[in-house]
C-alpha cells in the first residue's frame, strides 16, 4: 500500500562473525580449565543456532512489512450472541489504541510518590478521563509511544492469523509502550501490550463501532480464544511430584503475564472482538541500572580487584550496548534451543564476559536460571508442556525490552547481529481492522490531536459530521447520564468545525432541552450544589433539588430571578429524566397571579366560568403550552380560593390530583366531627381558609368533597361547585335576615343591614330603652350646649330620635329572633330615616299617660307592657353607649355578651315606638325624597338621630358630643396652608402657616379624576397642591390626625354634563383590594415619610406638565383636527394626484419637512406616554412598604343604573369565614369574591360607598346574628 512504511534492507545479514565473538555462552560440555587469565576468544563460545541457520545458505530473506493479515472474505454480520444494550460504553478503534498508548500516564500518576500503579483507562468511559488526558499531554515533558517490533529475529514479529472454527481468525500483536527515548536507561517502567483481534475479516471496510464488555460478559468460546485461564493454570501448577516439576511450576506461574489493565471491545456490525492487555515490564530500573556506565565501571573495577597480582592491570570497560548484547544472547539461547534435549548452561566462573557484562543475580531472579554444579542452567520451555508458550512469551517480552534499550544506545537499527525497528504508527493493527479511513489512521497516528472534546466523543479530526453524530448518539444511548459532558464536546466540535450537519444537529438537541455539563453545573450551583462531574449530580435527590428551588424562589426579589431558577430546575429535570421534577414543574403555580391572568388573557374581574372557558380555548389552541395554562388556572384558583375552579381542576386536570382521604381523615383535616350539620362543615371550612395563612386549600376542598359525598349533601355539593352556599338550602338560623322593600327603600335597606353587622352599634341599638323626660333635658347643661354635626339639637328632635331608635331596635330584634328569611321595616322608620331631623313629627300616646310618666330605667314589670302599635318582650336594661364601647375595646372576643335572648333575661319594661302622626302623603313624600336623596344624606340623618338619642356624657372642646358613633365612624384631618416661593415653589416659612383641623365622617374621592385605583384616588384627596390665596401662592397639604375605627369612603360618580344639562353617572372602575393601608396619609414628623411625600408632589407636578404638553399636541384646531392630523392631511394632499393633474409642482423638501414634524410629534407623544407611566409607577410604589395601619374592607354599597334611577344593594364580608353575602332587599345570598371585586370596564353595577374596619377590630364585624324563638331546628338539605 502506498501509505505503508517501506521495509528496511536486511539482505546482508552477517553470519560469519561468530568466531570473532564469544565462542560459546551455552557449551554442551563444560570447559576443563577455569583459569581467569584465559582471554582467548575460543574460550567463550556462543550457541547461536539461528545465526548458523541464517548462514547455511549465506543469505537472509528480507522481512515482509505488509503481510496479508487476513484474506478477503465476505462480510459477516455479528452473531446474535451479545446484547449490545448491556455494553458498558463505546469507543472507536483510534480511541482504543490511543488509550493504550497513554495508559501509563494514568497508571504512573502517583508512581513517583508511592511506587504503586494507578488505575488505567482501557476500561473507562472517555468522559471520565478526557480532561485529565489533555492535561497530561499538555503538561508532561515525556510522550509515550506504542511500539511494535519488526526484526530479523522472526519470533518477535507479528504472526499470521491463527485459524479458528467457523472461519474465525485470531490476530495477535505484541509491543511495548515507552516514553520518548533518551540516551539513558529509563527510570520509569516500560509496559508490554498485547492486542488480540478475533474476527472474520473486514472486506467491506466497515468503520468498527466497538462496545465495551467486561471479562465476565464474554462468551466462553471467546474467553478461551482471547484470555488465559490464569486460575486454572495456577491450580494445576500448585501440585508437584518432585523438585523438577516444582521448579517448572514456578517458571510457569511467574511467566504468566500480570495484567495491569485490559478491556474487551466488540463490534456490533462485524462481530470483531478486540482485546487489549497491558503488562508490566520484565525488568525494572533496579535491574537495568547495572547497564549504566557508572555501574559497569564499578563492576569491572570490582572484578579486577579480585584477580591475583599477575601483572594484569585492567580490562577494557565494556559499553552499555556491549552489555545489553550479552544479555540479548543469554535470552536468545533458550528461545532458539527449544527442540534440543541438551540443556545448555552458562559457566560464569569461566566467562569474563558474563561477569563483566552482567549482574549475574539478574539471571536467577528474573530469568529462572538455577545454579547446578557452579553452572547457571536456563529454563527449558518444552518442559512446560501445553503451557510452553507462556514461558516462551515471557522471554520474548524480556528480549523485546533488551532490543528496545539497544535501539536507544545503538546509532543504527543494526545491532546484536539483528536488524530491529519499532513501528510507532500501529499500522499492523489498523491494517487488520481495515477501516475506511485507514490512510488517515496511518498518516495522522503520530500527529494525534489531544482536545478534550475529541477524546470525550472518541473521535478524530478527520471524522465526518455524520460519524461524529453517530458516536454521540451511541454514547448517549448507552449512558444517558453522560449526555451533558458529551453535549459540551459536541457543541465544541460544531463550533470549531462549522459543519452544517453537525451545527443543525446541535441546534435540534438544544431545542429539545439538552444541556451541556458546564451549563448544568451552573444550574446546580444556583441551588447551592457544587458538582464536579455527572456522578456527583446523580447522587443528589429530587427532593433536595426541589426544596432548594423553593427556598431560592422565596427569597428572589424579581420575576426574572425567579424565572432563572425555574429554568435551571427544568434543565436539571430534563437531564435527570425526573418524573418528580417534571410533575412538580407542570403543577407549580405561577410566581404572580397577575402573570396568570396575562397568560389566560383575562383580568381579575372576570367570573370563574369565563376563566374556565379562557383556559379551555388556550389549551386547545396550543398543546405545547397546555401545562402553562393549567398552572395559570391553578394559580388563580389558589389566589381566589375558589371552590368552583377547584371543582373543574379536580375533574379535568388529573396532573393536580390528590390522594383521596378516608372519611375519618377528611373530618379530622377539616376540623369537625361527623355530627356537624352540612352548613357547619362548610362554615368551618370557610373559617380555616380565611384565617390560616398556609392552609392547603385544595386538600381541604378534597376533604369537603369526601364528606359531601358521604352525606349526600346537596348543600355541600353546590358549595363545591359554586363557592357559595345556596341560601335556599340553609335553615333560617344559618343565614342573615333580608329586608322587604316598602318602596324606594333599597339603599335604606342596605344601610340598615350595614349598621346591623357592626356589633358595638347593634348592641347599643338593641339595648336602647331610655325614657324621654323633658325636665331632665332642660336641666342638663350638656343637653343644652351639645352639638351633633356642628349644630344644637332641640327637644322635638330628641323626641323623634328616641322614636327612631325604638323603630330601629324593633327591626333589629326581629332580624335576630323571627323565624323568617326576611322582615319588613316600618314605614315610620323609613320616614324618620329619610326626612331631616329638623322636620318635626308628632307622636300619639295611646296610654294616656304624660310623656314623662313612663317607667324609669330601674322600674320592673312582671308582665309585658304595650305602648303604641308594637308589642315585644321585655329586654334587659340598656347600658350606656360608652359602657358598650368600653366593653368592646376590652375584649373583642366577647362581643355577644350583651346580646342575650329576651326569653333568657330578666323581664323589664321595654319602651316601644309610639305611633307617629304622619299622613300617607308625608310618607310618600319621604320615600320620594329617599329616591332622590344622596346616600350620604340618609347616613347623616340616621347617625344624627342615633347620636341625638344618646346622653351627652362627654363633649369635645367645641361642645361636639363624643359618643360611640364618633368613635366608630369619625376621624380628623389637618389642613396646612404654607406660603411658597413663586419660582422654586419651596416652602418659605412655617411661621406663616395656617392650619385647620376638621372631623370627617367619610373621605370623598372623585371618579372624574380618573384614578387608577383606590390609592390613586386617595392620593388626589390628600395631595399637596398649589393655590392662590390673598395674593400669594400657597401649598395646601391635607393629612389625617385621627383615624376612625371604621373608615368610610364615598366614591363621587355623578357629574353634571354642562352640554346636556343633566347629571350623569360614571361607571369607570375604581379597583381596590381587601386590604387598605393608611400610613402614608397620616400627620407625621417622620423625615423619610415627609421626603417621600415631597417626591410624590414633584412627580405629580411633572405629570401635570407632561399632560399639559400632550393636551397642546392633541388639542383640535378650529377645523377639529389635532396638529399631527392636520400635518398628515396636508402631506397626503400635497402627494395626491389632484395637484399633479392640475400641474402644481410640490417641492419635495416640503414633504420631508412635514414628515419630520409628524415624526417629532409622534416621538414626543411616545415619550410623554412612557414618562407618565414611569412616574405613575413610581408614585404607586412609593409607599408600598408602609403597612402598619391596616384596614380590611367589609361593606361595599353598589348602585346599578344611571344618575337619576337605579337599584341599590350591599355586599358584606364575613371576616370569620371570609365569605361575601349580597344583601339585595329581602334576598340574602352568598356570592363569590369575583362578583364583588368586579372591575370590568362595562360593569354598570359600581361601588359608590366603601367601608373598611381596622384590622384589630375585625371581630366586631358579625353579620350572622340569629336566635330564633320557638323554632324547631330544620337540618340543612
Amino acid at each position: 500500500m502506498s501509505d505503508s512504511i517501506p521495509p528496511p534492507d536486511y539482505s546482508e545479514v552477517v553470519n560469519s562473525e561468530r568466531s570473532a565473538e564469544l565462542n560459546e555462552l551455552y557449551p554442551s560440555v563444560p570447559p576443563r580449565n577455569d583459569d581467569y587469565s584465559r582471554t582467548k576468544e575460543e574460550d567463550l563460545a556462543v550457541a547461536d543456532d539461528e545465526l548458523e541457520s541464517d548462514a547455511s545458505d549465506g543469505s537472509s530473506v528480507p522481512m515482509d512489512m505488509n503481510p496479508p493479515y487476513f484474506e478477503e472474505v465476505p462480510q459477516h454480520p455479528a452473531e446474535k450472541t451479545y446484547n449490545f444494550k448491556d455494553a458498558e460504553f463505546f469507543k472507536t478503534s483510534e480511541r482504543i489504541l490511543d488509550d493504550l498508548r497513554n495508559d501509563p500516564f494514568f497508571l504512573l500518576s502517583g508512581f513517583d510518590v508511592s511506587e504503586e500503579m494507578g488505575k488505567g483507562i482501557l476500561g473507562e468511559e472517555t468522559v471520565y478521563y478526557a480532561e485529565r488526558l489533555h492535561g497530561f499531554i499538555k503538561n508532561s515533558s515525556k510522550k509515550y509511544q506504542a511500539l511494535i517490533p519488526v526484526s530479523t529475529f522472526e519470533q518477535l514479529n507479528t504472526a499470521k492469523p491463527e485459524e479458528l472454527e467457523d472461519g474465525w481468525k485470531l490476530w495477535t500483536v505484541n509491543g511495548i509502550i515507552a516514553p520518548s527515548p533518551q540516551l539513558s536507561i529509563p527510570r520509569h517502567p516500560l509496559f508490554h501490550f498485547r492486542i488480540k483481534i478475533k474476527g472474520k475479516g473486514n472486506a467491506m471496510h466497515v468503520k468498527h463501532k466497538f462496545y465495551s464488555f467486561g471479562d465476565s460478559q464474554l462468551l466462553e468460546k471467546d474467553k478461551k480464544d482471547l484470555m488465559l485461564d490464569v486460575d486454572g493454570i495456577k491450580n494445576q501448577a500448585s501440585v508437584a511430584s518432585d523438585a523438577e516439576q516444582e521448579y517448572n511450576n514456578r517458571v510457569l506461574v511467574d511467566s504468566i503475564p500480570q495484567i495491569i489493565d485490559s478491556a474487551n471491545y466488540i463490534c456490533e456490525s462485524t462481530g470483531t472482538i478486540l482485546r487489549v492487555e497491558l503488562y508490566p515490564s520484565t525488568f525494572n530500573y533496579e535491574d537495568l541500572k547495572h547497564f549504566e556506565k557508572e555501574e559497569i565501571e564499578l563492576r569491572v573495577s570490582s572484578f579486577i580487584s579480585q584477580l591475583p597480582d599477575n601483572g594484569i592491570d585492567n580490562f577494557p570497560v565494556p559499553s552499555t550496548i556491549d552489555c545489553l548484547n550479552t544479555l540479548f544472547k543469554v535470552l536468545k539461547g533458550p528461545l532458539t534451543n527449544l527442540d534440543t534435549d541438551d540443556i545448555k548452561t552458562l559457566k560464569p566462573n569461566n566467562s569474563v564476559v558474563l561477569r563483566l557484562h552482567l549482574q549475574l543475580e539478574l539471571l536467577p531472579s528474573k530469568l529462572f536460571f538455577r545454579e547446578i554444579n557452579e553452572e547457571l542452567q536456563p529454563p527449558r520451555f518444552s518442559d512446560l508442556g501445553q503451557y510452553m508458550k507462556i514461558g516462551y512469551d515471557y522471554y520474548l517480552r524480556a528480549l523485546t525490552e533488551v532490543l528496545y534499550l539497544g535501539s536507544i544506545f545503538s546509532p543504527t537499527s543494526d545491532f546484536f547481529k539483528t536488524k530491529t525497528t519499532f513501528l510507532s504508527d500501529m499500522s499492523p493493527v489498523f491494517r487488520v481492522l481495515n477501516e475506511p479511513d485507514l490512510s488517515n489512521q496511518l498518516q495522522y497516528w503520530d500527529k494525534f490531536q489531544y482536545v478534550t472534546a475529541l477524546t470525550a466523543l472518541s473521535i478524530c479530526p478527520y471524522y465526518t459530521d455524520n460519524m461524529i453524530i453517530d458516536c454521540y448518539s451511541i454514547m448517549t444511548s448507552l449512558n444517558p447520564d453522560n449526555t451533558p459532558e458529551l453535549f459540551d464536546a459536541l457543541t465544541y466540535c460544531a463550533t470549531s468545525r462549522q459543519g452544517s450537519d453537525l451545527s443543525m444537529f446541535v441546534a435540534t438537541l438544544r431545542s429539545k432541552g439538552v444541556v451541556g455539563f458546564m451549563e448544568l453545573k451552573s444550574c446546580f450551583q444556583k441551588f447551592g450544589f457544587d458538582i464536579t462531574n455527572s456522578e456527583v449530580a446523580r447522587n443528589l435527590t429530587d427532593d433536595q433539588l426541589i426544596s432548594s428551588y423553593k427556598n431560592n424562589v422565596i427569597v428572589s426579589t424579581t420575576k426574572y430571578e425567579r424565572s432563572t431558577f425555574r429554568e435551571a430546575l427544568e434543565k436539571v429535570g430534563l437531564y435527570r429524566e425526573s418524573t418528580k421534577i417534571r410533575s412538580f414543574l407542570e403543577t407549580e403555580p405561577l410566581f404572580d397571579v397577575s402573570e396568570a391572568y396575562e397568560t389566560l388573557e383575562t383580568d381579575p374581574s372576570v367570573d370563574e366560568d369565563v376563566l374556565i372557558t379562557a383556559f379551555q380555548l388556550k389549551a386547545e389552541d396550543s398543546v405545547y403550552y397546555s401545562s402553562l395554562y393549567a398552572r395559570a388556572l391553578m394559580t388563580i384558583a389558589l389566589q381566589r380560593k375558589s371552590p368552583m375552579l377547584f371543582s373543574y381542576i379536580h375533574a379535568s386536570l388529573p396532573q393536580f390530583s390528590q390522594s383521596i382521604p378516608s372519611l375519618e381523615e377528611a373530618y379530622e383535616l377539616i376540623g369537625c366531627d361527623q355530627y356537624a350539620d352540612d352548613s357547619s362543615v362548610v362554615r368551618i371550612f370557610q373559617e380555616r381558609v380565611a384565617k390560616e395563612l398556609n392552609v392547603d386549600f385544595y386538600r381541604l376542598w378534597v376533604c369537603l368533597k369526601v364528606i359531601g359525598e358521604a352525606k349526600k349533601s346537596k348543600l355541600i355539593e353546590g358549595f363545591l361547585n359554586s363557592g357559595v352556599m345556596d341560601s335556599r338550602l340553609l335553615s333560617v338560623e344559618k343565614t342573615p335576615a333580608g329586608l322587604n322593600n316598602i318602596g324606594n327603600t333599597c339603599y335604606l335597606n342596605s344601610l340598615l343591614q350595614y349598621y346591623f353587622v357592626i356589633e358595638p352599634l347593634r348592641s347599643l341599638i338593641l339595648q336602647f330603652n331610655k325614657t324621654l323626660k323633658r325636665h331632665q333635658i332642660e336641666n342638663n347643661k350638656n343637653y343644652l350646649v351639645r352639638r351633633i354635626g356642628g349644630r344644637t339639637v332641640g327637644y322635638k328632635e330628641i323626641e323623634r330620635s328616641y322614636q327612631f331608635m325604638y323603630q330601629l331596635r324593633d327591626l333589629y330584634d326581629k332580624m335576630i329572633h323571627e323565624n323568617t328569611r326576611c322582615v319588613q321595616p316600618t314605614r315610620e322608620l323609613a320616614y324618620l330615616a329619610f326626612s331631616p331631623i329638623s322636620d318635626e313629627v308628632e307622636f300619639a300616646d295611646d296610654t294616656g299617660e304624660p310623656e314623662d310618666a313612663a317607667m324609669g330605667d330601674n322600674e320592673e314589670q312582671s308582665e309585658v307592657q304595650e305602648h303604641g302599635e308594637v308589642s315585644i318582650e321585655l329586654v334587659e336594661k340598656a347600658k350606656s353607649a360608652e359602657e358598650v364601647l368600653e366593653t368592646k375595646q376590652l375584649d373583642h372576643s366577647e362581643m355577644d355578651v350583651d346580646e342575650k335572648s329576651p326569653s333568657a333575661q330578666k323581664k323589664t319594661t321595654l319602651h316601644n315606638a309610639a305611633t307617629a302622626k304622619i299622613s300617607a302623603d308625608q310618607i310618600e313624600n319621604a320615600l320620594e325624597i329617599g329616591r332622590q336623596q344622596d346616600v350620604t344624606e340618609c347616613i347623616e340623618n340616621v347617625l344624627i338621630q342615633i347620636e341625638s338619642a344618646l346622653e351627652p356624657e362627654k363633649l369635645d372642646s367645641d361642645n361636639e358630643q363624643i359618643d360611640l358613633v364618633k368613635q366608630l365612624f369619625y376621624g380628623k384631618t389637618k389642613q396646612i396652608l404654607m406660603p411658597v416661593d413663586p419660582v422654586t415653589k419651596e416652602e418659605i416659612s412655617s411661621a406663616r402657616a395656617r392650619t385647620k383641623e376638621e372631623r370627617f365622617l367619610n373621605l370623598i374621592v372623585n371618579i372624574g379624576d380618573h384614578p387608577r385605583d383606590i390609592y390613586d384616588a386617595l392620593d388626589t384627596y390628600f395631595t399637596e397642591d398649589l393655590l392662590q390665596l390673598d395674593n400669594e401662592e400657597v401649598k395646601r397639604s391635607l393629612t389625617i390626625t385621627e383615624l376612625p375605627k371604621i373608615l368610610q369612603i364615598q366614591i363621587q360618580r355623578v357629574q353634571f354634563d354642562r352640554e346636556r344639562l343633566i347629571p350623569v353617572k360614571s361607571i369607570e372602575p375604581l379597583p381596590f383590594k381587601e386590604d387598605l393601608y393608611m400610613d402614608r396619609y397620616m400627620e407625621t414628623t417622620d423625615i423619610e415619610l415627609i421626603s417621600k411625600r415631597k417626591e410624590v408632589f414633584m412627580w405629580k407636578r411633572q405629570i401635570a406638565e407632561l399632560q399639559e404638553r400632550r393636551r397642546k399636541l392633541t388639542e383640535p384646531n378650529e377645523h377639529g383636527l389635532p396638529l399631527r392630523d392636520a400635518l398628515d392631511s396636508t402631506r397626503q394632499f400635497l402627494k395626491s394626484q389632484v395637484l399633479n393633474e392640475i400641474g402644481v409642482l410640490v417641492d419635495s423638501n416640503i414633504i420631508e419637512v412635514l414628515d419630520e414634524q409628524i415624526s417629532k410629534i409622534d416621538e414626543q407623544l411616545t415619550f410623554i406616554k412612557s414618562e407618565v407611566e414611569r412616574l405613575q409607577d413610581l408614585i404607586t410604589n412609593q409607599f408600598s412598604d408602609l403597612t402598619k395601619i391596616g384596614y380590611s374592607v367589609f361593606a361595599i354599597f353598589i348602585h346599578r343604573g344611571q344618575a337619576s334611577y337605579g337599584h341599590y344593594w350591599i355586599y358584606i364580608r364575613d371576616p370569620k369565614s371570609n365569605l361575601y353575602r349580597k344583601y339585595n332587599d329581602e334576598i340574602v345570598s352568598e356570592v363569590p369574591i369575583e362578583e364583588v371585586l368586579n372591575f370590568s370596564e362595562n360593569n354598570s353595577a359600581t361601588p359608590y360607598y366603601l367601608v373598611f374596619v381596622k384590622n384589630e377590630l375585625l371581630d366586631a364585624i358579625q353579620p350572622l346574628k340569629r336566635e330564633i324563638k320557638d323554632h324547631q331546628h330544620v337540618p340543612d338539605q
